[in-house]
């Protein structure tokens, strides 16, 4: 049961293309990530590709454990609406 409901929703891709079509909606995003490509580019530029490619690879894994942390918190959260809805 614990492996269904991690496919279902923590690698779940409709889930990852619903976050991406809603961060896109979201107030300044497209700001954020003119501002981020601009200064990505300026920093691969003074850095080179492969040490900036090792960067962003490492960030991106560390950052990962609290998207983890947060998601996981928020389906705790849901789940605890769930039971005392007693839906």
């Amino acid at each position: 049961m614990k492996d269904l409901l991690t496919k279902l929703l923590w690698r779940n891709p409709e889930i990852d293309e619903a976050a991406s079509r809603l961060k896109k909606e979201l107030p300044g995003f497209s700001e954020a990530e003119r501002e981020f490509e601009a200064l990505a580019e300026e920093i691969r530029a003074i850095a080179g590709y492969d040490l900036y490619d090792r960067y962003v690879s490492r960030l991106m894994r560390y950052s990962d454990y609290e998207v983890r942390a947060y998601y996981a918190l928020g389906l705790g959260l849901r789940g605890e609406m769930v039971q005392a809805l007693d839906l």
